[in-house]
């Protein structure tokens, strides 16, 4: 007890001292950040709950032709929803950029093509979709996750959840496989649909499960993003990359300076080798690869269309005694054709994966492993049930390309109708014909 008192009294000295020379600017420095975080997030978190959101059931004819390419102009046209906000409305009235939410749900087989949208953008996702499906159906629908709640803490729920979040394999400047990668014109099959993997696993789920794939994706502008696919160009051609600026490097300044200071160049003349240097190549591309040079070409593909900042969650619900871990393994699978040694490719992300890896034993870690398991499935549920961008791993951004391939109707070709589970419209549509007499009163 006696040795405990000097440490405490002397580390009350050391913070008294501290406090004495100045380091109660830092404390309050801190705490006022601190407060201002929990500003920013409330009047966000008001602003976001007090928007209307609408819920669209999208159906298309069972023989369509229609190209993803169309999918791809929707959501190019929908990109309207992007706003820029000025500093008091963000600062002061908690203004963020809206959002919207794809949503591919499978309930007991039967797929639908749920769309979320902000209730004034209404308007533009219909007459963007209406453009390039004329014959398409589209209801307003309730949420179908409104009747779902899940608590972890009970034992006597009826039904259990698995979950993820998906991330990018590489840096979010390198694209993933789209649509155009599966479209071969000289073969016998011209368009192969990336995502037939992923339908036929939803339409394999029986009467008693539930699954749904929740695209999330924010528009961005280019500035917040496409510089940074340029820099990352620039780094596949080996040309020199500006030096991003870091507080630390303000710090350490001065003993940079004094290291790299030579006194022959001060006193003598320095700088003799510019010429040399003038003559080097700017780049690497004349001796670069045609792999390396395809790479480079992908990524300059991505950065020249719309971007949407993006979050990709799954959520499997079925009754506890008919989990079926075979069901969730299909659909996981259907998304490895998006992926190449050449391209990005999506994966699932461990941190909200809804599984624990005991590290020693699992008898004894077994209280510990059910509870982070237990925080694993509160926190999927929330974020797929409420839409919400900030719960989870960071967002990143794909463009109206890759999106349009995580998110499109199933395309109809000579070999392959569409599949059955699909909700359809009933009937196509047709325009009287453009003579037909009109009876004046």
């Amino acid at each position: 007890m006696e040795g405990i008192f000097p440490n405490l009294l002397d580390i009350l000295k050391i913070s008294a001292l501290f406090i004495s020379k100045g380091g109660w600017v830092l404390f309050l420095g801190g705490m006022i950040y601190i407060l201002y975080k929990m500003y920013r997030k409330e009047i966000e978190h008001q602003f976001v709950h007090s928007q209307s959101w609408v819920f669209l059931n999208i159906k298309v004819p069972k023989d369509n032709m229609t190209s993803t390419l169309a999918v791809e102009a929707v959501f190019s046209q929908m990109h309207a929803l992007f706003a820029s906000l000025t500093f008091p409305q963000v600062y002061m009235e908690g203004r963020t950029q809206l959002w919207y939410s794809l949503e591919l749900v499978s309930m007991g087989g039967k797929i639908s093509f749920i769309l979320r949208a902000p209730i004034n953008m209404r308007g533009v996702v219909e007459a963007s979709i209406y453009a390039r499906y004329p014959d398409a159906e589209i209801t307003e629908v309730a949420d179908y996750m409104e009747n779902f709640h899940y608590d972890s803490d009970d034992e006597n729920r009826d039904y259990e959840i698995w979950g993820t979040e998906w991330k990018l394999a590489q840096d979010f400047a390198v694209p993933i496989k789209t649509y155009k990668d599966f479209e071969h014109p000289a073969a016998e099959e011209k368009i192969i649909d990336p995502l037939s993997g992923v339908f036929e696993g939803l339409s394999k789920m029986d009467p008693h499960e539930f699954y749904g794939i929740q695209t999330i994706i924010q528009p961005t502008d280019d500035e917040s993003w496409k510089p940074h696919g340029e820099m990352y160009i620039k780094k596949l051609t080996g040309e020199e990359v500006p030096h991003e600026a870091k507080f630390s490097d303000l710090l350490m300044a001065p003993l940079n300076a004094f290291a790299n200071f030579s006194y022959t160049n001060f006193f003598m003349g320095g700088g003799h080798g510019h010429e040399e240097e003038g003559n080097k190549p700017r780049n690497n591309w004349m001796s670069m690869t045609e792999a390396e040079k395809e790479r480079v070409a992908l990524v300059e593909r991505k950065i020249g269309k719309p971007g949407y900042n993006t979050k990709i969650r799954h959520l499997y619900i079925a009754p506890k005694d008919k989990m079926d871990p075979t069901k969730k393994n299909m659909i996981v699978g259907g998304y490895r054709p998006l992926g190449s040694i050449m391209t990005n490719k999506l994966k699932p992300d461990g941190k909200t994966f809804t599984s624990v890896d005991y590290k020693i034993s699992p008898t004894l870690e077994r209280p510990i492993l059910d509870r982070i398991l237990a925080k694993k499935k509160k926190y999927i549920f929330k974020g797929y049930k409420e839409r919400n961008i900030h719960l989870g791993i960071p967002m990143f951004v794909l463009n109206v390309e890759e999106i349009a391939t995580l998110f499109h109707f199933p395309i109809t070709t000579e070999t392959r109708p569409m599949i059955a589970s699909v909700e359809q419209t009933l009937s196509k549509k047709s325009q009287p014909p453009a003579n037909l007499p009109v009876l004046l009163e």
